[in-house]
């Protein structure tokens, strides 16, 4: 019996080592698996990548590394077809639009006439003398200035509705008066610091416009045509020491309607204007016959 315990131990501790020794090999893998695992995730780190399930991750990983460089090649082959577009914008004129509002234009010059034919005034209409030259006695102001394209943009037709004043400053200490059968002023002695005539019209331009370079503001742009218009309001104002400011409301035989040529030159930051009244300033057969003109810059484009 002793033989036979002895085998039976003998191969209880061979059975046992050799469960002892597969499980240690089972261990071994297991380890190295988990080992490898480990070391692919550092691997996943290396390419910046960060969730619990290795496999998912490697493989999301790997997609996302085909999905970014096709991305990069998309957005650099989208830059150079950017670029290449860009490029070829450029040389290809760009589709001009037919119209164009904007809100307000102004105009600041000078009003002067001619009287008889003669520029200021001739020995028949002394009291009618002017200033050569007297800033902001004119003013208008274009609203809704609307430019419309007839050949692209480079030939315009453009207009809008114009309120216009013009003041007159007399030099003579003499008085306008209104409701005469004809242009009279009357001398009161008074010493005027200011003395002038007002009128308000309201007008419509409507003008040719030539446009050199309609791409852009290098070229010279230029307007000529006619406008015409009616009398809204006019007014004399005199200041003086002995009467303070009076204001009087009028017609003061004004011509109610208007109507002349306009021309304008547009150069980069330099803009200009004349206008020329083919009517008279007066009413018809109302003496003098009166010719006005006005000159200046244009404050907002018009």
């Amino acid at each position: 019996m002793k033989p036979m315990n002895r085998i039976s131990k003998t191969l209880v501790f061979f059975l046992g080592l050799t469960y002892l020794a597969v499980a240690g090999v089972a261990q071994t893998e297991d380890w190295k698996r988990e080992d490898t695992t480990e070391i692919s995730w550092g691997k996943r780190k290396l390419i910046i990548i960060s969730d619990e399930d290795g496999k998912r991750v490697e493989i999301k990983k790997h997609q996302e590394e085909r999905d970014y460089e096709y991305e990069y090649e998309s957005d650099e082959n989208r830059r150079y077809s950017q670029d290449n577009n860009d490029e070829n914008r450029e040389d290809t004129p760009r589709r001009q639009k037919k119209s164009d509002v904007d809100l307000l234009g102004l105009d600041l010059g000078i009003t002067n006439y001619y009287v008889d034919g003669v520029f200021g005034t001739d020995a028949a209409s002394p009291q009618l003398a002017l200033p050569d030259v007297r800033p902001g006695s004119h003013v208008a102001l274009h609203f809704l200035p609307t430019t419309v394209g007839l050949i692209g943009r480079g030939v315009n037709l453009k207009s809008a509705v114009t309120i216009d004043w013009n003041n007159y400053y007399y030099q003579h200490n003499l008085t306008m008066l209104d409701r005469q059968e004809q242009v009279v002023f009357d001398s009161t002695g008074t010493n005027f610091s200011k003395n002038k005539l007002t009128t308000r019209y309201v007008q419509i331009p409507l003008l040719l416009n030539i446009n050199t370079d309609p791409r852009g503001d290098e070229g010279v742009s230029i307007s000529f045509g006619v406008y015409g218009g009616i009398l809204w309001k006019a007014w004399t104002k005199q200041v003086s020491d002995e009467f303070g400011k009076v204001k009087v409301d009028g017609t003061y035989n004004l011509n109610p309607i208007r109507y002349g040529l306009m021309a304008r030159l547009d150069f980069k930051w330099f803009d200009i204007y004349a206008n020329y009244n083919l009517s008279t300033l007066f009413a018809d057969g109302k003496d003098p016959a009166t010719q006005t003109f006005m000159a200046g810059i244009n404050i907002i484009d018009f």
